[in-house]
C-alpha cells in the first residue's frame, strides 16, 4: 500500500462533470437575469474580439443557456448562423427556449463535447467560449478541436476566471464548507473554474493549439446581492456542488453554513447591500 489516491476513470469523471451540468440547468435559468447583468461585459467583449459580420458561421461552446452566443447572432444576420453547443441536454433545452423568447431564428443547437466537436474543419469564421475550458478534462485537445473548425484566419475568444483570491464572490461557499467539515478540501475534485487562471500559461496553450497571436486581458467585474440571503438563494441556483451538500444538512448544520457564509460576506457590505469583487480573464487568438 502506497497511500497514494487512486487514479480516476476519466470517462468517470466526464459523466460526473455532465451530471452536474444536467442538474444546473434550471438553476441557471432561475438565475439568469441576476448573473448576465453582472457578467454582461464579459459576453460583449467576447463578441467584440471576434469582429462578427453578417453571413458568417460562429460556433458557441459550452454555451450554458446560450446568452453569449445569442448578441452574436443579432450580428451575424442577415445569412449568419450561430451554432449554439452544450455538453448537457438540459442546458440546450433552456438555450432553446431562450432562443425562441428573444426571436432568434439563426440558431443551430448541437450537443457537443469540448474535446469533440462535431463540426467539420474549418467550417466556422469565429468561436466564442465564456467559461467552459477549464472544464475539459484535455484542455490541450479542446483548443485543438477549436483550431481545427476555424477557417484560416477566423477567430477565437474565450473567458476563464482569475485566481480564486481574486474571486471572493465564488470562493466564500468552500471556504466556509471547509471550515465547517463538510468538505476535505477547498479545491474540489475534478477540473475547477480557477485552473485556468494564469494568463502567460493560457497564451502558451493557445500557442501550442496551433493559433496565432494570442493576447490576454483582465477584466473586473461586480456582484451585488441585497443581503446574506440573497446570495445564499443565488449561490443554490448556480452552484450544484454547494447545493448538493446544503440538501444534506439538518437544520442545524444548515443554520451554522450560513452563519460561516454571512461572516465571509461581511468585509463586502457596502452602502446596505453586498458588493462581491471578481476578475474575469479575457483571451483571443487568430487561426
Amino acid at each position: 500500500m502506497t497511500g497514494e489516491p487512486e487514479e480516476r476513470d476519466p470517462d468517470e469523471i466526464r459523466a460526473e462533470l455532465r451530471d452536474r451540468w444536467e442538474r444546473s440547468a434550471e438553476g441557471w435559468r432561475a438565475g439568469n437575469r441576476r448573473l448576465q447583468a453582472a457578467t454582461m461585459g464579459v459576453s460583449r467583449a467576447l463578441v467584440e474580439a471576434i469582429e462578427p459580420q453578417p453571413g458568417q458561421r460562429v460556433l458557441e461552446l459550452a454555451a450554458g443557456i446560450g446568452e453569449t452566443g445569442f448578441l452574436a447572432a443579432e450580428l451575424i444576420a442577415p445569412g449568419g448562423t450561430l451554432i449554439s453547443t452544450d455538453g448537457a441536454e438540459a442546458m440546450q433545452a433552456q438555450a432553446k427556449e431562450r432562443a425562441a423568447e428573444l426571436g432568434l431564428r439563426n440558431v443551430e443547437f448541437k450537443l457537443a463535447d469540448l474535446e469533440w466537436i462535431d463540426v467539420g474543419t474549418a467550417e466556422v469564421d469565429a468561436v466564442l467560449c465564456r467559461w467552459g475550458y477549464m472544464f475539459a478534462l484535455d484542455r490541450e485537445a479542446s483548443l485543438r478541436e477549436t483550431r481545427r473548425v476555424l477557417r484560416p484566419g477566423g477567430h477565437v475568444a474565450l473567458a476563464t476566471w482569475a485566481a480564486a483570491a481574486r474571486n471572493p464572490w465564488a470562493t466564500i461557499p468552500r471556504v466556509a464548507l471547509y471550515d465547517a467539515g463538510l468538505v476535505d478540501t477547498l479545491e474540489g475534485s475534478g477540473p475547477g473554474m480557477f485552473d485556468l487562471a494564469d494568463e502567460a500559461g493560457l497564451r502558451e496553450l493557445l500557442q501550442d493549439a496551433g493559433f496565432f497571436d494570442p493576447e490576454t486581458h483582465a477584466l473586473e467585474l461586480t456582484f451585488p446581492y441585497a443581503d446574506a440571503g440573497a446570495y445564499w438563494d443565488a449561490t443554490r441556483e448556480l452552484s450544484r456542488g454547494f447545493a448538493d451538500v446544503v440538501a444534506t444538512l439538518d437544520a442545524r448544520q444548515e443554520a451554522d453554513l450560513r452563519e460561516r457564509v454571512a461572516a465571509g460576506l461581511a468585509p463586502y457590505a457596502v452602502d446596505g447591500e453586498l458588493r462581491l469583487p471578481a476578475v474575469a480573464l479575457i483571451a483571443t487568438a487568430t487561426a
